[in-house]
């Protein structure tokens, strides 16, 4: 038999479509090539067959996953640089203070989602951005009194 007759068989015994079964199999079952086709009662080279053609092996399964989290990726911070000017003037450039640490916390985090959107989600470099940005909400916290009050917590427990 063909692999379009073994399909008709599958579909008639199961009452679904083959993608729909296979999908049972493979990732709701969790099943090999082996036992998959012992449980179909066909020859395995038709059952991995139907598998690659469904992508319903484990590595592409988490391969397209990837696929479909780095196209959410690269849009991540569309919003977020689309009034950014990297270019503007410092206004505490002159002194050290923590209105020019924030400022700078805040103009680096700026870069960094820039970096992130101009390649796609896919330079290294904005492996920075997550300490930037918690370092900016640490310097947010401390000018609103919230980190000396988390201090004043620690020491009283």
């Amino acid at each position: 038999m063909r692999y379009w007759q073994y399909k008709g068989v599958v579909e008639r015994e199961y009452k679904k479509s083959l993608k729909k079964v296979m999908y049972e199999l493979c990732v709701e079952e969790g099943l090999n090539a082996a036992e998959g086709a012992k449980r179909l009662g066909l020859a395995k080279e038709v059952f991995v067959y139907w598998r690659n053609h469904y992508r319903f092996e484990k590595k592409q399964i988490l391969f397209d996953e990837t696929v479909k989290d780095l196209k959410h990726l690269q849009s991540r911070y569309e919003d977020d640089v689309k009034n950014v000017d990297l270019k503007r003037p410092l206004l505490h450039e002159k002194k050290q203070s923590v209105e020019g640490l924030e400022e700078l916390v805040e103009r680096m985090v700026e870069y960094y989602k820039v970096v992130h959107h101009k390649s796609g989600g896919l330079s290294t470099e904005t492996a920075k951005l997550p300490l930037y940005e918690f370092s900016y909400e640490v310097v947010g916290e401390y000018r609103n009194g919230k980190l000396l009050e988390k201090v004043k917590e620690f020491n009283e427990s």
